[in-house]
C-alpha cells in the first residue's frame, strides 16, 4: 500500500479529499498572516478570524483523513502507511505530514484560547507559526505528488506543474472560505489587498494549466474529451466561468460590498473544486495513455 497503481481509478472521494487539503493548506496560512498582523482586522479582531481559519483548517484535514481512510478501504491500510514508512511514496509521507499538522492546528488553538483577553501579543511564537507555515505548504502540495507518482501513464498528472497549480488553489480556497465566515470583521485595506491576490491566483491557475495541457504528453484524444467531449462543461462552465471569469469580473469593482464579497469567494470555491475534479477525472481513461 505504499505505492500507487498507476491504472487505478480515482473518483469523488479523492477529489473531495483534494479540495479540502487545500482549505487546510489555506486555511491555516490565513490563519497565520491574522496571527502575525494586527492591524488586518477591524477593532482587535485578529485573533478571532485566526481561530476560525484554524478550526477550518483541522475540520477539513480531519474530513480529509477519514476519507482518505475510507479510499484506502481499510484504516489498517493507512496504519501501514504509517508504520512501514517507505521513503520513496508519497502517500506515507502524507499520513506523517496529516498527523503532525493535525496537532499543530490543536495545540494552536489551545493556545488561542487559552490567550488573556487584554493580552496584545501572539500567544503563537515565530517557531510555531514557521512549522504551522511549512506543514499547510506540505499539505498543499503532497496530494499532487501522491497523484503524480501515476505521471508516466497519466501525463496530465505532471506532479512539477500540478504541485504549484494545487498550491495556488488551496491558497484561493482556504482563504476564500474564511472571509465569507468572518469578512465583517475584515478591514478594507485588507480587502483590497485580497482582491489583488484573488487577480494573482487566477492568473496564475491559468498559466499553469495551459502549461499543463501544452507541455505533457496529454493525448489529443484526451484534449478533446476535456475541451469538446465528456468534461467539457465541467471544464467551460464550471472552470473558466465560475472560476476564472466571474471571479476576475467581480475583482474590479469600485468597492468591496457584501454582494461581491460572497459572489467572488464562491466562485473561487466552486471554480478550485471544479478544476481538481477536471484534472483527476479528465488525466484518466485509456485516452490518457497515448502521447500526442
Amino acid at each position: 500500500m505504499n505505492t500507487i497503481n498507476a491504472f487505478t481509478p480515482f473518483g469523488w472521494p479523492i477529489i473531495i479529499y483534494l479540495t479540502l487539503a487545500g482549505l487546510a493548506c489555506g486555511a491555516s496560512l490565513c490563519a497565520v498572516v491574522f496571527l502575525r498582523t494586527e492591524k488586518t482586522a477591524r477593532e482587535g479582531q485578529s485573533y478571532v478570524i485566526a481561530r476560525t481559519a484554524l478550526y477550518v483548517a483541522l475540520g477539513s484535514i480531519v474530513l480529509g483523513a477519514l476519507l482518505l481512510l475510507y479510499d484506502l478501504q481499510s484504516p489498517g491500510n493507512f496504519y501501514r502507511n504509517f508504520s512501514e514508512f517507505n521513503p520513496s511514496s508519497a502517500i506515507a509521507w502524507g499520513t506523517r505530514i496529516i498527523a503532525v499538522f493535525i496537532m499543530l492546528c490543536i495545540y494552536s488553538l489551545f493556545l488561542l484560547h487559552s490567550m488573556n483577553s487584554q493580552e496584545k501579543t501572539s500567544p503563537i511564537g515565530p517557531l510555531l507559526t514557521g512549522l504551522l507555515i511549512f506543514f499547510a505548504l506540505a499539505v498543499g502540495i503532497y496530494p499532487a505528488l501522491v497523484l503524480g507518482q501515476a505521471s508516466i501513464a497519466r501525463p496530465l498528472w505532471e506532479p512539477l506543474l500540478l504541485a504549484p497549480l494545487f498550491l495556488l488553489l488551496g491558497l484561493d480556497s482556504g482563504f476564500a472560505l474564511v472571509q465569507l465566515l468572518t469578512f465583517k470583521k475584515w478591514q478594507e485595506d485588507t480587502l483590497e489587498k485580497i482582491r489583488k491576490l484573488d487577480l494573482a491566483v487566477i492568473i496564475g491557475q491559468i498559466i499553469l494549466f495551459a502549461l499543463l495541457l501544452s507541455i505533457s504528453t496529454f493525448s489529443e484524444a484526451g484534449m478533446n474529451r476535456l475541451l469538446f467531449g465528456e468534461f467539457s462543461l465541467w471544464f467551460w462552465i464550471g472552470v473558466v466561468l465560475i472560476g476564472w471569469l466571474l471571479p476576475f469580473f467581480f475583482s474590479f469593482s469600485h468597492s468591496p460590498k457584501k454582494n461581491t464579497i460572497i459572489l467572488t469567494q464562491l466562485s473561487l470555491l466552486l471554480g478550485a473544486f471544479a478544476l481538481r475534479a477536471v484534472i483527476v477525472f479528465s488525466g484518466q481513461g485509456p485516452q490518457a495513455f497515448i502521447g500526442s
